[in-house]
C-alpha cells in the first residue's frame, strides 16, 4: 500500500541557509518502548527528521564499534576447508564486546588485541565455543557455532587476533541491525463489506485498532497487509497516513552488545561527530 504525501506539520517555520529551505520543528524528541527482548528492541522515534533517522540507523550499523578476528595465525590444519575460508568463518563469530572496558563511543578505537586459540583433533566438530581467549571478558558470544569438522586424524591448530573495528570498514564488526519504517494509521471505510475481517486481523497481529462511526482506523508500528480482497477498495476507501517526524525502529543485536548499548553509543558517536564538525566549522570561521 502506497504512502500518502507527508504534510508539515503546524508549528514549523520555514528559513533560508545558503540559500536551502529546512524546517524547523517545535516539537520535543520522545521515545517509547514497544518490546524488548533479550536481543532486540523496537521502540517509537518521534520528533525527528528522517534524515536523523537514517543517520541513527548507519551509526548503529556502521559506527559502533566491536570485537572481531583480524587475523589468524595456522600452524596446523588437515581439514577439507582451506585456511583462507577458516579465517573467514571465525571472523564471522560474533564477540562479546565489554562497553564499560573501552570507550566504544569515541571515534579513536583502542589498541587492544585478544588472542582466541584452537587445538582441536578429529573425528568431530569443532564449534565456537571451543575457542580459548586470553580476556575472559571478550569470547564468542554463541558457543554453538560450528567452524569445521575433522575425520579421524584430521587437526587443526591456530591463534586468531581479535581487534576492535567499525562495521563500515567490513561487516564482521558490525554489532547488529537496525532499520525503521514510518508509523503509519490505516483508515478503513464501514462502507466496504468485510471491514471486520480487517478489524479481526489487526487484532491477531496485536496493532491498536480505533474505530468510530464511519471509519476503522488500525496503528501499524509493525508491517501489517491486508488480503488482496481489499485491493479494490485502496485509495477511496481504504488510505494510508504516515505520521510526520515519527518513526519505528527495530534494533537487533548479534550478541557483541545489549542493544540499549548499541543505540546509546550511536546517539553518542553522532554527538561526537556533530561537535568535531561544529569545530571545523568555527576554525574556518575565525
Amino acid at each position: 500500500m502506497m504512502v500518502q504525501d507527508q504534510r508539515v506539520a503546524e508549528g514549523a517555520e520555514e528559513f533560508d541557509l545558503f540559500k536551502t529551505s529546512f524546517l524547523v520543528r517545535k516539537m520535543e524528541i520522545g521515545v517509547k518502548i514497544l518490546e524488548k527482548r533479550e536481543d532486540s528492541i523496537r521502540f517509537i522515534l518521534e520528533g525527528v527528521s528522517h534524515t536523523f533517522a537514517n543517520a541513527l540507523r548507519r551509526a548503529i550499523i556502521g559506527e559502533v564499534p566491536t570485537f572481531a578476528v583480524d587475523e589468524v595465525e595456522f600452524f596446523e590444519n588437515d581439514s577439507a576447508l582451506f585456511d583462507e575460508i577458516l579465517a573467514h568463518r571465525l571472523a564471522m563469530i560474533p564477540l562479546t564486546t565489554p562497553a564499560d572496558r573501552f570507550e566504544l563511543d569515541s571515534l579513536e578505537l583502542d589498541d587492544y588485541t585478544v588472542t582466541l586459540s584452537l587445538e582441536f583433533e578429529g573425528p568431530g566438530m569443532a564449534y565456537s565455543g571451543d575457542l580459548r581467549s586470553d580476556d575472559p571478558d571478550i569470547k564468542p558470544a554463541n558457543p554453538n557455532i560450528p567452524i569445521v569438522k575433522l575425520a579421524e586424524g584430521q587437526r587443526v591448530t591456530f591463534n586468531a587476533y581479535a581487534r576492535l573495528g567499525r562495521g563500515k570498514d567490513h561487516a564482521k564488526w558490525q554489532p547488529g541491525f537496525a532499520y525503521y519504517k514510518y508509523l503509519t494509521r490505516i483508515h478503513i471505510s464501514k462502507e466496504i463489506p468485510g471491514w471486520k475481517k480487517i478489524k479481526e486481523l489487526a487484532r491477531k497481529r496485536k496493532l491498536p485498532v480505533e474505530e468510530n462511526e464511519k471509519e476503522l482506523i488500525v496503528t501499524t508500528y509493525k508491517s501489517f497487509y491486508l488480503p488482496r480482497e481489499f485491493d479494490q477498495y485502496r485509495g477511496e476507501l481504504i488510505s494510508e497516513e504516515a505520521l510526520p517526524y515519527t518513526f519505528v525502529f527495530t534494533v537487533e543485536s548479534n550478541g557483541e552488545l545489549p542493544v540499549e548499548e548499541m543505540v546509546a553509543i550511536a546517539l553518542k558517536i553522532l554527538m561526537r561527530k556533530s561537535d568535531r564538525f561544529i569545530n571545523e566549522l568555527h576554525k574556518l570561521a575565525e
